[in-house]
């Protein structure tokens, strides 16, 4: 059908019909242009200022209720909309949402030799139910695995890594089926707490340098941001003060991660970072710190990889995560074959899990 056939039957159709289908195309044309427009505002603005932090970490699914509503009645009222709101829920579950598809996650379950499965979880300080993550874990036969907020827990280690080595220190647990040596530990003076600890593996395909990281939550800063504080000032200007300390912080540790690597005799080994980063990819934060690692869910992943938060919500649905926040980060040396989040709820995380080998 031409347009000017199509000019002909919209002109036939009953003047009732037509409102109801002017109304579909322009709404449908409003919402994808918010859609864009939130799109471009969360990638320009992520962590720059106070409304785009919290932008950043409030669950995104809500802008899907719209054009999809709209393709229904698209379907009913006024075909030419349909592919208006496709492109809106494309662009809402693609950049907006965080959806990823990854050609390498097709061949996730071909292991190629001398491949690592590497394991990372914020083990929450091993809440009642944790031993459902440690099963887990257990059941995707890891290699190497890192926690953070691994206060604890000694019950669980042997019964779980047997003959195992470990590094555990303040809030860091790394474990291996190879020989682990402890390099060295950060505090970067922005949070009471350190931030990193650095192990060196030697696996049977070469050794290589693991930094397991906990960055600062940025919960505490959006606690002060209420309807008074943001009409006086003092909530944006108090989460804006708290977000330059974490963004200090993201630099302090990867100017530890550079001189830890840096300080390797014989030559600089291969690296992964891994932890609960407390910022999604999208951030300001992460991307300013972290723009020449591989994230191992951009690189081998499949859908949108939210990890946390995984606890019950007054506002949200319970267990069901809408941030990622947790990753696995590897230099140029390392190809990744594979990305899984986990779905144990013994954590308020989820654990994540990347298939990776050193490149020949």
């Amino acid at each position: 059908m031409n347009d000017a056939d199509s000019e002909k039957a919209s002109i036939a159709l009953p003047p009732a019909r037509r409102r109801w289908a002017k109304a579909v195309r322009i709404l449908s044309l409003v919402d994808l242009v918010v859609i864009v427009v939130a799109t471009v505002l969360l990638w320009a603005v992520s962590e720059r200022t106070w409304w785009g932090s919290i932008f950043t970490f409030l669950p995104r699914h809500p802008f899907l209720v719209a054009p999809v509503l709209l393709l229904i009645a698209s379907i009913v009222a006024d075909r030419w909309s349909i592919f208006v709101n496709f492109a809106g829920i494309a662009v809402v579950a693609g950049p907006l949402m965080g959806g990823h598809f990854a050609v390498a996650s097709l061949r996730s379950d071909q292991r190629p030799e001398h491949a690592l499965t590497l394991i990372s979880c914020n083990m929450e300080y091993f809440q009642p139910g944790v031993e459902d993550v440690f099963r887990e874990i257990a059941a995707k036969a890891p290699d190497v695995v890192a926690f953070q907020e691994a206060f604890g827990g000694w019950e669980f280690f042997p019964r779980y890594f047997p003959g195992w080595h470990m590094v555990h220190e303040d809030q860091f647990w790394i474990g291996s089926r190879f020989p682990v040596q402890r390099i060295d530990i950060c505090s970067t003076g922005e949070f009471p707490h350190p931030t990193a600890i650095s192990v060196r593996i030697d696996a049977p395909a070469g050794p290589f340098i693991l930094h397991d990281v906990h960055l600062t939550t940025p919960r505490y800063g959006f606690l002060q941001v209420n309807w008074h504080s943001v009409l006086d000032g003092t909530g944006p200007r108090g989460l804006e003060a708290y977000n330059a300390h974490r963004a200090s912080e993201a630099q302090k540790v990867r100017a530890y991660v550079d001189r830890v690597d840096g300080a390797v005799e014989n030559g600089r080994l291969p690296v992964l970072v891994v932890g609960d980063f407390n910022t999604p990819s999208v951030s300001n934060l992460y991307r300013s710190a972290w723009p020449d690692f591989v994230n191992a869910f951009e690189a081998s992943g499949l859908g949108f990889g939210y990890t946390a938060p995984c606890t019950h919500h007054r506002y949200w649905f319970n267990d069901v995560p809408w941030v990622r926040i947790d990753h696995i980060l590897t230099d140029e040396h390392w190809a990744v074959s594979g990305f899984d989040v986990g779905h144990s709820l013994g954590s308020d995380h989820r654990l994540v899990r990347a298939q990776i080998s050193l490149r020949k």
